[in-house]
């Protein structure tokens, strides 16, 4: 498990940001093929994974987030029917994999809204895709909040 930083989490994102939006400059399809080649490099769960716990409500396509708490630090995994939610979803495990869970539940708002709101994801989004984006990450924070209260 590769461990990470607030500050890495950052950059990531801030490169992820730039990347979109260079895509989106020479065509809103280009970047969504960006989004879409994400979602290919993300970890899938297996099927015994795909409870309620791991549900992401408020989603029009069923996506399920499955993690784990290895040396002290977040793992996420996940999946979803949607290519671009699950490039979304690939974005949003990167950026938070490998951080505390106390970070995540406490540092990394900010951040993943500025990211939102850089990418200008409410107009380029579908409402359904935007809205996903946001229950994807409460669903993140709210499974590291319980591993930082167990631990």
């Amino acid at each position: 498990m590769r461990e990470q930083t607030l500050a890495d989490m950052k950059e990531f994102l801030r490169d992820a940001t730039e990347e979109l939006l260079m895509m989106r400059e020479m065509d809103n399809l280009e970047m969504y093929r960006v989004i879409t080649d994400k979602g290919k490099e993300l970890e899938g769960i297996s099927e015994d994974e795909r409870t309620d716990d791991n549900f992401v409500y408020g989603c029009v396509s069923n996506v399920y987030i499955a993690d784990e708490l290895e040396d002290g630090r977040m793992h996420y995994r996940g999946a979803s029917e949607a290519h671009v939610v699950r490039g979304l979803l690939a974005y949003m495990v990167e950026a938070l994999n490998g951080l505390r869970p106390e970070d995540v539940v406490s540092g990394t708002r900010e951040v993943i809204e500025q990211f939102a709101e850089d990418v200008d994801l409410k107009t380029t989004l579908t409402p359904n895709r935007a809205n996903a984006f946001g229950n994807i990450y409460a669903l993140m924070v709210e499974k590291a909040a319980a591993r930082a209260a167990s631990s």
